[in-house]
C-alpha cells in the first residue's frame, strides 16, 4: 500500500483514541484525543473464564511449593479477547483539577488505521519488581471487528466541561540530596556523587529506593562526574517547557504495548531515559490513566490539521496479516520470531530461517500485524 509523497511509512499504523472524562459531580464531559501507533490491550488474570479452574490448582499446588514446577503445570489461562476488549473500554476512576469528587474516563477508538498493531499487555512487575510474563491464551481471531468501539464524540444532551486555560510552564523544581541519606549511601561504599544524583532521582524518598538507582545507573558515564543540582532540574524544566520527545525511544516503548501518550509521560518522568522510563511504565501501570488525566488537566487535545497530519481512517473491520511471539518468561530475556500471511499461506519467521507455517499461534503472540479489510490497491496514494 503506497501513501502519498511525504507522508512518512509510520502514517500506516497511526490512529487516535478518544477520552471521555465525565465529572462525577457535575454529569458534564470533555473529550481528548491522542494519537498512538499500537493499541495496547492489558491481560490480566482476572478475565479468565477458567479462572477458577486455574486458582483451585494453584492453591491445591502451594502445599507442594518445594516441589519443582514445570511451565505444563496446571491448566493455561484461557482469556477471550471480548474480556479484553471490555477491559480496555470499562470506566476507570481518574482525579482531575477542578473536580472534587474526580472524574470517570473512557475510551474508545478515533480512528482506524490502514495498520493496526494490537499488543497484548502480557508482561508485569511481580511483587518482588521483578519482570515476568503471563502465561496465558488469549485466542485472536483472523477477522476482528472493532466498529462498537468508535468513538463518536460529544452526543446530543451532554454538557461540555468549561476549558482550563493553559497556564505557563512551571519553573524546574530543584531538589537537593538529602545529606543524611548520602552519607548513608556512602557508607555502602558508593561515589559520592552518584549517591547525591541517586537522592535527587528517587527525591530524598528513602535509602532503599536510592540504592535500587544506584545499582541501576552505576555505569553510566556521568555516574561519578561533580553533581549539579541545577543542572539535573533540567530535563523536567525542559519537559514542561514542550521539548520534543526522541521519536525512537516512543517507538521503543510502545513497542512494548504503551501508548505514545504513557511514553512520553514515563520519559518527562525520567529525564528522558529510555531506558528508566520502561521501568517507570511497568512500576506504575495501575495508575497511568489517572496520571495522564492529572498531566492533561483535562484540556482537550489541539484538533489535527488538514494534510499530512491528519490521520488516515477508514471502516473498523481488520484481517489478520502477521504476528510477533516472544519465546522467553520476560522481556528481558528470550528471542522474538514473527509469522506472516502472505497470499493465504502463512510464513514462519526466525532470524535468516523461513519456512511455511501450518498452525501459526494465534493464541499466544505478543503484537498482531491487522490489515483494514477495505483497503483498495493504490487507495492509500489518493
Amino acid at each position: 500500500s503506497r501513501l502519498p509523497a511525504g507522508r512518512p511509512t509510520s502514517d500506516l499504523f497511526l490512529f487516535e483514541t478518544e477520552d471521555r472524562l465525565e465529572d462525577v459531580a457535575t454529569k458534564k464531559v470533555a473529550y481528548n484525543k491522542q494519537k498512538n501507533s499500537v493499541l495496547g490491550l492489558q491481560v490480566v488474570l482476572e478475565d479468565a473464564s477458567n479462572l477458577e479452574e486455574v486458582l483451585a490448582f494453584r492453591s491445591a499446588a502451594e502445599p507442594d511449593a518445594k516441589k519443582p514446577k514445570t511451565d505444563g503445570d496446571g491448566p493455561t489461562p484461557l482469556i477471550p479477547l471480548d474480556n479484553v476488549l471490555k477491559r480496555f473500554a470499562a470506566p476507570a476512576d481518574v482525579s482531575r483539577r477542578g473536580s472534587p469528587d474526580g472524574a470517570t474516563k473512557t475510551t474508545k477508538l478515533a480512528s482506524m488505521p490502514p495498520y493496526l498493531l494490537v499488543a497484548l499487555q502480557r508482561y508485569y512487575v511481580d511483587d518482588k519488581w521483578i519482570p515476568a510474563k503471563l502465561e496465558c491464551s488469549v485466542p485472536m481471531p483472523d477477522t476482528l471487528d472493532l466498529n462498537h468501539l468508535r468513538g463518536r464524540g460529544l452526543q446530543e444532551g451532554e454538557q461540555e466541561l468549561p476549558k482550563e486555560e493553559e497556564s505557563a510552564p512551571a519553573a524546574a523544581e530543584v531538589v537537593l540530596p538529602d545529606e543524611e541519606l548520602v552519607a548513608q549511601l556512602i557508607s555502602m561504599g558508593f561515589n559520592e556523587n552518584g549517591c547525591k544524583r541517586a537522592c535527587v532521582a528517587v527525591k530524598n524518598s528513602g535509602a532503599e529506593a536510592a540504592m535500587e538507582w544506584v545499582i541501576q545507573h552505576m555505569e553510566d558515564a556521568d555516574f561519578a562526574s561533580p553533581f549539579d543540582p541545577t543542572a539535573a532540574a533540567a530535563p523536567a524544566a525542559a519537559a514542561a517547557a514542550g521539548a520534543q520527545h526522541d521519536p525512537e525511544a516512543v517507538m521503543t516503548l510502545s513497542s512494548l504495548g504503551f501508548s505514545e501518550p504513557q511514553a512520553k509521560l514515563a520519559l518527562d518522568n525520567t529525564g528522558g531515559n529510555a531506558e528508566r522510563a520502561a521501568d517507570w511504565l511497568f512500576s506504575h501501570m495501575d495508575e497511568l490513566d489517572g496520571l495522564l488525566a492529572a498531566a492533561a488537566s483535562g484540556g482537550a487535545a489541539a484538533p489535527a490539521a488538514g494534510g499530512a497530519s491528519a490521520v488516515l481512517d477508514g471502516d473498523g473491520t481488520y484481517t489478520l496479516h502477521g504476528i510477533v511471539s516472544h519465546l522467553g518468561k520476560h522481556t528481558g530475556c528470550g528471542h522474538y520470531v514473527a509469522h506472516v500471511n502472505r497470499n493465504g499461506k502463512w510464513y514462519f519467521y526466525n532470524d535468516e530461517k523461513v519456512a511455511l507455517s501450518e498452525a501459526p499461534p494465534l493464541d499466544v503472540g505478543y503484537v498482531y500485524c491487522y490489515r483494514r479489510s477495505d483497503l483498495q490497491p493504490g487507495a492509500l496514494s489518493q
